[in-house]
């Protein structure tokens, strides 16, 4: 039995068992949450998605009618809540569903785990340094769900090892070390395709 803990990305207070793999939590009490965040994130890009694409694949002036990130117009014009918006919106459908697929199910492993503040500061941490790196690299145009994804499965790596050798270590297919092949191919698609934001991802 470990002692409690009421701090950081655990929901339990017994905070090592805490630990899940996607969709499965190690200790008790997790698995049933509904991950109502994920959801409606899930949910927000999809519609907004329809909206800006009813047409057609969005082009880069309806994106950045609808919030993509723009370097003058962050920089110059003082848009700053394009870093945030900008993570809601993406350039066509398969960059909708790639990223809407692995933020289902990292998003909800990572919500079941922790108290629903902490996962707030670590989406909204998350889309802020992906877009903050991605106007540091390049004023073009951005956007895209990516940076909530790597963040996840970040918190994913962390809360992994620090229950390596707990009793849920059994169930950690998806995180600790084992997050590591994901990450690295993840980047590697990114690298070697185009159009695609690297300085973002990284």
């Amino acid at each position: 039995m470990y002692p409690p803990r009421t701090t950081g990305f655990f929901a339990h207070p017994r905070g090592r068992e805490a630990l899940l793999s996607i969709g499965r939590l190690a200790g008790k009490g997790g698995e049933g949450r509904i991950p109502g965040l994920t959801i409606a994130l899930i949910a927000a890009q999809a519609i907004l998605y329809t909206f800006v694409a009813s047409g057609g694949p969005p082009g880069v002036d309806a994106l950045i009618h609808w919030g993509a990130k723009s370097g003058p117009l962050v920089t110059d014009a003082g848009q700053g809540w394009r870093l945030l918006s900008a993570n809601l919106l993406h350039r066509d459908a398969l960059h909708l569903g790639l990223n809407l697929l692995v933020f289902a199910g990292v998003g909800t492993a990572v919500e079941r785990s922790c108290r629903w503040w902490d996962y707030v500061a670590l989406l909204a941490v998350s889309g802020l340094a992906t877009m903050a790196g991605s106007l540091w690299w390049s004023p073009a145009v951005s956007v895209g769900a990516s940076g909530w994804v790597f963040g996840c499965v970040g918190a994913l790596l962390v809360l992994g090892r620090r229950a390596r050798n707990g009793p849920g270590a059994r169930y950690r297919w998806f995180s600790g070390e084992n997050a590591l092949p994901t990450v690295l191919v993840f980047l590697w698609l990114g690298w070697t395709s185009v159009g695609v934001d690297n300085a973002g991802h990284l």
